[in-house]
């Protein structure tokens, strides 16, 4: 079964997958921006519908009249432009920057809404009636100690409540505005404690919930819904108390207003323009983590800004200019989002999660099958290297490839190639070592037994010339040990050139030389060999210019015609021929036997022993080298009439030189 690796095509995979991956994030999170985008124009075109009846009641009162922001018909007007919406806190400021209100509006005086269970003293009232108590009397610091006791979550784990106030209050309605308060317990818990005479009563039940400018409170122990004013909250049985604090987004608009006033209401494009004015939308903040917008409207006193266009003498005024002069300030709505980025992720999520889901599948299969296209030929490679390693360097090779895989791949192949021609080398370098250490083991053999005849005739001889005393005989001893000995220095003389030979120790004097004079010298110093058995020579010889060590040349020429002469036999013949390109001899005789053809080179290798009493065994493997080393081809062959030696080279002919000669001894 093939084994994959699933770590690179996981790794692969892991990198083609976290770079889509950043793709599709980024285009999630322009998403989610346009979600964040599309939520503050909407909830700020819902602000926008509430604010302009505003502006259409200003417009109105202002069109014949002029009005400052602190009037008491503005502020009477002002007062309501939110239409009761306490979530929006808004911002009254001049043109020049000057704060002249941060509120909500709501109900201004701190109120506590509770569903009584007991009134103590009054018969008529019924069990959980609401009832409102405006809590102004107990000051700022009892006030921030209540409220703090209200955000405890161990304090409102039952929100009970008790009130203690004067005996003489009005219990004719549901609402206390002006009354003063003794005691306020919470889960039967002292919270405020104010000195006050008279008699007193006690109201007790459930806390429904507590509203004051800066925080809201909605306690989750109730089931029904609470209206008071324009404020309406249902919580049901199973909801935590929320308290929802004011106090961070009223710091963070006057911090804009305060540090930012400009860049904050410099918006040159509306967002909306309706009949009354233009609105617009500016740029959001962040203040302690949260996220805010606002919407914007510039208060104009129309007035003045009708007078700029009638009064001819403002005609050089730009109508942006006219328009700045006119203003008198802005009124910003502002909006607290706690989970603004959140809640649009979750809805962005909701929306295009099966489309986004998609795209994750499909990411992880194109992931997945370019890892595969990368891996394949990678396993491909990895098998033919397991193949070259087993020396099976026939195993097809695809280079189709126009890639870096594919150049990967025949490099591969050229290496493998190279690789196998280097270990074909090496085998037959190894051959040729056994086969050089079988031959140095036989020339060692032959050496030792080509010495030993001699040394043990000289051995012999030197004891019979100490005994002998006839004078004769021991002179012929004494030939006879000096014939042998000469026998040993010419084989140590061939010995010492032949082992040069091989070790390449020796270098070659070569010069411009003609074979026609080394062809020449040769067969006049045999002559007399010649003519002892009566043997007759023929020659073809032209004069011939090659360039070769002389002495080395001369070495090989005379090898071979002293060869021929050794195996021809008494009244034969001899031929010899030099040419441009050659150089021969050959001698009527008994052919070579085919196993010795490729032997007759090697060392002490003698074919017809018998006959060849007087060689040394060296003289053909001394040619041999110095032909190899002159890099002329040799060879032997057996021919119609007898053997061939000759070698082979490059000449230039000496044009009219000439000779052929036939030579017989006469008689």
């Amino acid at each position: 079964m093939k084994k994959f690796n699933f770590s690179l095509i996981i790794k692969i995979t892991g990198i083609v997958f976290i770079a889509f991956a950043v793709i599709l994030g980024n285009e999630i999170r322009l998403g989610i921006n346009r979600y964040i985008k599309n939520t503050l124009e909407t909830d700020a075109a819902s602000t926008i519908r509430n604010l302009d009846k505003f502006a259409k009641d200003y417009t109105d009162m202002t069109i014949y009249n002029s009005y400052s922001l602190n009037s008491e018909a503005f502020q009477s007007l002002y007062s309501t432009a939110l239409s009761g919406d306490s979530s929006l806190v808004k911002s009254l400021v001049t043109s020049q920057g000057s704060i002249l209100d941060i509120s909500r509006e709501t109900i201004k005086d701190p109120i506590l809404c509770m569903l009584v269970s007991e009134f103590e003293g009054v018969d008529d009232w019924s069990k959980n009636r609401p009832a409102y108590f405006h809590l102004k009397s107990l000051g700022e610091k009892n006030l921030e100690k209540f409220e703090s006791v209200l955000n405890d979550e161990k304090a409102i784990r039952t929100a009970t409540i008790s009130l203690v106030i004067p005996e003489d209050t009005d219990f004719s309605n549901n609402e206390f505005r002006n009354v003063k308060i003794n005691q306020i317990k919470v889960d039967d818990e002292m919270v405020i404690n104010c000195k006050l005479s008279g008699k007193k009563v006690v109201v007790s039940g459930q806390m429904y919930f507590y509203s004051s400018q800066y925080k809201e409170v909605f306690f989750g122990n109730n089931t029904e819904s609470v209206t008071y004013g324009y404020v309406t909250h249902s919580i049901t049985e199973n909801e935590q108390t929320i308290v929802i604090d004011y106090h961070d987004a009223m710091k963070g608009v006057k911090q804009q207003l305060q540090k930012n006033f400009k860049k904050y209401v410099d918006t040159n494009t509306p967002f909306v323009t309706t009949n009354y004015t233009d609105y617009y939308l500016l740029k959001p903040y962040k203040y302690k983590g949260r996220y805010y917008s606002s919407v914007a409207m510039e208060i104009i006193d129309w007035v003045q800004l009708n007078k700029y266009y009638s009064d001819n003498a403002f005609n050089d005024l730009s109508e942006e200019d006219k328009l700045q002069k006119s203003t008198l300030g802005y009124l910003i709505v502002t909006k607290e989002y706690t989970h603004l980025t959140s809640s649009a992720m979750k809805q962005f999520i909701i929306d295009n999660s099966s489309t986004y889901l998609l795209a994750l599948i499909l990411i992880a299969l194109l992931s997945l099958f370019l890892a595969y296209i990368f891996v394949k030929p990678i396993h491909r490679l990895e098998t033919i290297a397991k193949h070259i390693a087993r020396k099976e360097f026939d195993y097809p090779i695809n280079v189709n490839r126009h890639d870096e895989l594919g150049n990967l791949a025949r490099s591969i192949d050229i290496m493998s190639k190279e690789l196998e021609k280097t270990i074909n080398n090496l085998y037959f370098q190894i051959e040729k070592v056994q086969s050089l250490e079988t031959i140095r083991k036989e020339f060692v053999a032959n050496f030792t037994h080509e010495i030993k005849t001699p040394l043990g005739i000289i051995n012999g001889f030197s004891e019979l010339v100490e005994i002998e005393q006839d004078v004769k005989k021991r002179n012929e001893y004494i030939d006879i040990i000096q014939s042998e000995t000469g026998k040993i220095n010419t084989l140590v003389l061939a010995m010492l050139e032949y082992s040069k030979l091989e070790s390449d120790a020796i270098t070659l004097n070569k010069e411009d030389i003609d074979l026609l004079e080394i062809v020449d010298e040769s067969i006049d110093s045999m002559m007399y060999l010649f003519e002892k058995k009566n043997i007759s020579i023929e020659t073809s010889l032209e004069s011939v210019i090659v360039e070769a060590d002389r002495f080395k040349i001369q070495m090989v020429i005379n090898n071979f015609i002293s060869n021929a002469l050794r195996y021809t036999d008494d009244n034969m013949k001899i031929s010899i021929c030099l040419n441009r390109n050659s150089f021969s001899i050959e001698n009527e005789g008994a052919h070579i036997p085919k196993e010795d053809i490729d032997k007759i080179w090697l060392t002490f290798h003698k074919v017809d022993k018998a006959r060849n009493q007087a060689g040394t065994g060296l003289g053909l493997a001394i040619c041999k080298s110095v032909l190899e080393l002159h890099r002329f081809q040799y060879g032997v062959e057996n021919t119609e009439n007898g053997v061939k030696f000759y070698f082979n080279f490059d000449g230039k002919k000496n044009d009219g030189i000439t000779e052929e000669i036939v030579w017989k001894k006469k008689g």
